[in-house]
This record gives structure tokens, sequence and C-alpha cells, in this order.
């Protein structure tokens, strides 16, 4: 086995194809795969280092879920067979519980439905495989020395990645709209407010989308269609006072004492739909200044 007898965690890329995968170091951690991976990446300790954790592992999904805007999950390494097969690490049995709590053959179904359900939100969001983006061959490639990369931001992170496990849209804006909030130190209308002009032109990187028949170059970085979806959103702003109606969404959903907005709420759940995006990339920018 060697170093495989290190694992405890796998990361659950949901959404990926298994031939826009490769090997990663990052921090103190290898990320390696197996044949065939199906999304999935062991969490192995750099010589010398302890073993994963499940906290390192959640951290790992966090940076890995704003890297690719994708609903990235954890799941554990086993021992044994079938059907006595149990987890490498104890922290593997869910602090939360269903009404019919899991016996220890049922830990096992946990972990593959709780991704199948991130599985759904990336097809939602994506509709083909999005591709890793730290190619090592790849010089724009974002740095996978994550504990420095982002030092002093990691709430705001797992804030994003929380938002990025979301398949219901208006939860997803509730979420991200947080990541405004954080960074802003209050309703997140100011940080908007001095943000917005930055959305033409700042650089979101690469985040590309592959149909099965297509190659890497024919792909579509899906943050440049999150820049167009905002951009033609602003434009039909212009009129409005743009952070003070993104703020007027995010009350609609985090109050329920009036003008409470629901998915059949019609033109309502329409508009918040359309200034999604803009929530999205300022939330990106609020992570990654």
């Amino acid at each position: 086995m060697g170093e495989w007898t290190d694992l405890r965690w796998f990361l659950v890329l949901n959404g990926i194809a298994d031939a826009w995968m490769w090997a990663v170091d990052a921090d103190r951690w290898q990320l390696r795969f197996g044949h065939p991976a199906m999304g999935t990446m062991g969490i192995l300790p750099m010589p010398g280092e302890p073993v994963a954790t499940l906290s390192d592992a959640l951290w790992l999904a966090d940076v890995l879920a704003f890297d690719h805007d994708a609903p990235v999950g954890v799941s554990p390494a086993w021992e044994g067979e079938w059907p006595d097969m149990n987890p490498k690490d104890t922290r593997a049995v869910p602090a939360s519980q269903p009404v019919h709590p899991f016996d220890d053959q049922l830990l096992h179904w946990y972990w593959d439905h709780l991704n199948a359900a991130y599985g759904a939100a990336a097809e939602l969001r994506f509709n083909d495989s999005y591709v890793l983006r730290y190619d090592p061959d790849d010089i724009h490639a974002p740095s996978t020395r994550f504990s420095e990369r982002f030092r002093g931001r990691e709430e705001i992170v797992s804030l994003y990645a929380m938002a990025a496990r979301q398949a219901d849209l208006l939860s997803e804006y509730l979420c991200l709209y947080r990541v405004l909030e954080a960074v802003d130190g209050g309703n997140g209308k100011r940080f908007a407010a001095t943000t917005l002009d930055r959305l033409a032109d700042h650089d979101f990187g690469q985040l590309m989308v592959v149909e099965p028949h297509e190659t890497y170059e024919d792909g579509t970085n899906a943050f440049e269609v999150y820049r167009e979806r905002a951009l033609r959103e602003l434009d039909d702003l212009q009129a409005a006072d743009v952070p003070a109606y993104l703020y007027g969404i995010r009350n609609s959903l985090a109050h329920g004492k009036k003008d409470v907005l629901v998915p059949r709420a019609g033109d309502q759940f329409v508009a918040a739909v359309r200034a999604l995006p803009i929530v999205k990339l300022l939330a990106r920018i609020a992570v990654e200044p």
C-alpha cells in the first residue's frame, strides 16, 4: 500500500471527468487518485507530515470549491470489506443523524448520497465537466499554497464554498451575499458600491467547462460567461441604485416579515436569478481581491 496507508479522507470533485484531473501538491498534502478516479482525490500527507483530519479535508474542499465554483465534497477512506467496512477516521460518523440513525453499514450510504446531491448541483451549474485549474504547465493556474494564499480570509472562503454547494438559486444568492457582508463588515452595500466598476476588467482567471467531444481549447470559460451575464444585467439596471437593489433581494430572502421572495414569485424570482452573476463575481473579488 505504501503512502496510501496514510489515507483517511478523499476530496470528491463532483461534476468533473477523470480526463480533466491530475495530481496536485497543496500545502502539507499530496492530492492523488487511482484509475479510474471517479472524481475523487485522496489526501495524502507530505513526507513527515501527519495524516489529514476531517478539518483538513473540509478546508481543502472549501478552497477547491472556491477555485472551481463547484460543490466539492469529502468522503472517508474505509478499511475491511462490505458489509464489515469501517471508516479509518471515527469522525466519519456524522454529527447530524436522521430520524432513524445510521448503523455502521449505512455510513457508506450517507457519504455516497451526500456527494450524489452535490453532483446534481454541479450538473445544474455546468451541464458538463469543468477542468481542474492546477495544471502544472499553465502559468496562469492559481497557486495551491492555500494557507498562504487565503491567510486571514479563511472564513469567507468557507462562506463561498457553502454557496457553491447550493442547488437552489435563491439559497446560493443568500450564501454569496454573506460573503459581501463579511468583507464589508456591514450590509454589503459599501463593498458593492466600490467594487462594481471592477467587474468589467477584473482578471477572474479561467474555469474551463468542456463537453465530451471538445478539447480544452474548445471549452467555455465559466467566469467569462458569468461576467457577460453580470454586465448585461448591470446595463439594464444602470438607472437603479445597484447596491441597494442587490441588498433588497438579499433582504427578501433573509427576512420573513414582508416582501418575501420565493420561487413562485414570478418576475421577482427572475430578477434575483439575473442578479446572481453580479453577486457571484463581487463575492469572488471579496475572497481573492
